[in-house]
């Protein structure tokens, strides 16, 4: 009897230990968040949407190219055993981000008017000489999250997230106030490598013993024991970053570097519950479905008691912001920006239906389900791919591509959906 009650306390404080860590990364991912959305105000005055069009392009061409560069062995980093293995993939991915970003500078100078044509804007030439450099910083950001995970410095990593919100922010403000040209991408370009470099040599402070007895043999051995990470993990991660950024590729190819920057600020805000709320739901869901499925095998009362949760919690929001949305845009960034409402008033129904299904789209990777979610990113890369090939040869109106865009999007998370359902009973 005595043993059970241990073995009970044991447990809750296991369960406790866990909200606890949950608590700490959802307050650090919401405040790094919520930064960059309260200073908008003071950036739409500063900075024109153009250069907030410039800033989404630059961006979305990290996003992408850092799933490539890194090959995905900063995932690996928590898997080994030994510490020392821990320690050798982080510098492994180092190595790998570096060459890759490094090999990209050979396209860049050759075709370098020819990529930022493609992309939208012939502004983007001089800053596509900065890329790999950024690229590199995002793979040594992200190493150090991870590595950071693997030891549960939780706070630690919270406190990264702030950091490097709270820099980006002061830094593009205080290059607006300077008007120094192209500075909303010079902020963010710095602060990225400026926190990176100085995280990195806080860890070196706090790690070098560790890491000095790395060696490239162990690394190569490690390469080949997790090989599967850039022979099948990057390549399905490829697939869905590159599904997020082609709507914006498609409004600055076919439309304009304005309405780029119009889209990004609407998408960001209305994507932005689903970011924090629905995602940190979706933590917790995860956790919870994977113990019910492992005793009873489904998780049927779970899904559908998060599905009305998600769905009740949005409503009201979602009906107050289609409603006011080119109003709200207005008077909140500026006369300006009412076209950003009036994308965001179309777009918001999809992200409705989007923060509804994303915490529940956990319980295929719990099933093991994994071909299933490969082949549901394939079908939205497919579908957004054509709506891509359509603008191009018809050019409609960039209201309707928003339509088709929403349309997608909502089906799509409907056949998650029911998906999901039927997974939550198997």
């Amino acid at each position: 009897m005595a043993n059970n009650s241990h073995i009970l306390r044991i447990k809750r404080l296991s369960t406790s230990h866990f909200a606890k860590n949950v608590a700490i990364l959802f307050s650090g991912t919401a405040i790094a968040q919520a930064i960059p959305i309260a200073v908008s105000p003071i950036l739409t005055r500063l900075y024109s949407p153009d250069d907030f069009g410039l800033l989404a392009i630059y961006s979305a061409c990290i996003m992408v190219l850092s799933v490539i560069a890194t090959a995905r062995f900063e995932l690996a980093i928590a898997l080994p055993d030994k510490v020392t293995d821990a320690a050798n993939l982080f510098i492994l991915t180092l190595k790998v981000c570096t060459l890759i970003s490094l090999l990209l500078l050979i396209p860049i100078v050759l075709f370098a008017d020819d990529i930022a044509s493609s992309l939208g804007h012939e502004k983007l030439t001089p800053w596509l000489y900065l890329l790999p450099l950024s690229i590199i910083a995002t793979g040594a950001f992200n190493a150090i999250q991870l590595w950071h995970n693997r030891l549960s410095h939780y706070k630690t990593i919270a406190m990264n997230r702030v950091q490097y919100s709270i820099l980006t922010a002061g830094t593009q403000i205080g290059c607006g106030l300077s008007q120094l040209n192209g500075g909303l991408l010079i902020g963010s370009i710095f602060s990225n490598l400026a926190i990176s470099g100085w995280m990195a040599q806080r860890l070196w402070k706090t790690d070098k013993t560790l890491f000095k007895q790395v060696d490239s043999s162990s690394q190569w051995r490690l390469a080949q024991r997790y090989s599967s990470h850039p022979k099948y993990i990057a390549p399905s991660q490829l697939i869905g970053v590159t599904a997020q950024q082609i709507p914006l590729l498609i409004i600055s190819t076919v439309y304009s570097l304005t309405a780029a920057g119009f889209f990004s600020l609407a998408f960001r805000l209305v994507s932005l519950p689903t970011t924090l709320v629905a995602s940190a739901i979706g933590d917790v869901y995860r956790q919870k479905i994977a113990e019910e499925y492992n005793h009873k095998g489904e998780f049927r009362g779970t899904f559908l008691k998060t599905l009305a949760t998600t769905a009740s919690l949005a409503l009201l929001p979602s009906l107050i912001l289609y409603v006011a949305a080119p109003s709200l845009f207005a008077l909140v960034f500026g006369e300006s920006w009412r076209i950003a409402g009036e994308y965001a008033q179309i777009l918001i129904i999809s992200a409705y239906v989007q923060f509804i299904f994303t915490p529940i789209d956990k319980g295929a990777l719990v099933v093991g389900a994994n071909k299933y979610i490969f082949f549901w990113h394939c079908g939205r890369l497919t579908a957004l791919a054509l709506l891509f090939f359509y603008t191009i040869y018809q050019q409609p109106s960039i209201e309707l591509i928003l339509y088709l865009l929403a349309f997608i999007n909502i089906t799509l998370y409907l056949i998650d959906g029911i998906v999901e359902y039927w997974l939550s009973g198997k």
